[in-house]
């Protein structure tokens, strides 16, 4: 009976990421208002009536993806609060960022829709849990800055300047991915981090 139960969760976690998926690509491909559940449950390979089970609703779905993100966000909060070099707790980040962009994942459509979902005013409560989250990362990168100019290994320059502009680049590339696909050619991350880090602290 236990193997049974074993095997009806390990399919339920099967279906959902399917169903995750699914979700992202036509949430990236044609926005929250132009995607139905039918839509998805068609791109997941299900049944319509079985996308209901893991969830009622398009937004209680698209309400979870966005709790993934804002906890991502959050977790990039704490790694920046390290208590490592700046200059490697960054590299470390943008290696694993620049890999998921180049690793032919769901990232960039995920990055995507994540950015369209700030200026929806009037959707899922997560909404509000990811700008919270936003914000954190954000003053947790202005501080790792900081840290690493006083350490002499980032650049002069206002952190919260540097910071939006760290950020910026990251999104930009992921929005360059999704129209560019495999003809992008992916920076590494020396290139990304030259305004930040000093010559010195370069490998």
């Amino acid at each position: 009976m236990a193997r049974s139960g074993e095997r009806y969760e390990a399919m339920r976690t099967a279906t959902e990421e399917k169903v995750r998926a699914a979700a992202i690509r036509l949430f990236a491909r044609s926005g929250f208002g132009g995607t139905t559940m039918r839509d998805i449950a068609r791109e997941a390979g299900i049944s319509p009536g079985s996308i209901y089970r893991h969830y009622e609703t398009k937004e209680e779905l698209f309400g979870q993806l966005v709790g993934q993100a804002a906890g991502g966000l959050r977790q990039l909060a704490h790694l920046f609060q390290g208590s490592e070099s700046p200059a490697a707790i960054l590299r470390r980040f943008v290696a694993e960022v620049l890999g998921g962009i180049d690793g032919g994942g769901d990232f960039p459509e995920f990055f995507l829709i994540m950015n369209q979902s700030f200026g929806w005013q009037d959707g899922p409560p997560e909404i509000r849990s990811l700008v919270d989250a936003q914000s954190v990362a954000m003053e947790a990168a202005e501080r790792l800055i900081g840290r690493g100019q006083q350490l002499g290994e980032f650049r002069d320059g206002d952190p919260a300047e540097l910071a939006t502009c760290f950020f910026a680049a990251l999104s930009g590339l992921a929005t360059m991915k999704l129209a560019l696909r495999d003809r992008l050619v992916v920076p590494s991350t020396n290139v990304l981090t030259a305004f930040l880090i000093e010559d010195s602290h370069d490998d």
